[in-house]
């Protein structure tokens, strides 16, 4: 489930009997899917770089996906410290 579908889960009012996240639980969340994605990055280029190694052309490219998403989330958010990258 992308990023953006758990926090907008929170806002909905559609579900009956659930109460909206406080504002402060709503930015724990963002902080953890944001962390989540960073792990997500760093596994990516690893399998990226044992794809390489082994010659898998396929899963290198497949990784790589990965990482665009992930890094593309990380900076529309402004996060992109958590994958040491410069902004």
């Amino acid at each position: 489930m992308a990023t953006t579908d758990l926090i907008g889960a929170h806002e909905r009012t559609d579900h009956a009997g659930t109460a909206p996240l406080s504002p402060a639980a709503a930015d724990a969340l963002r902080s953890l899917e944001l962390r989540i994605t960073a792990v997500r990055y760093r596994d990516a280029a690893e399998h990226c770089q044992a794809a390489s190694a082994a010659s898998d052309f396929e899963g290198c490219l497949a990784a790589q996906d990965e990482m665009r998403m992930c890094r593309c989330q990380l900076e529309a958010a402004g996060r992109l410290d958590l994958i040491e990258v410069a902004a």
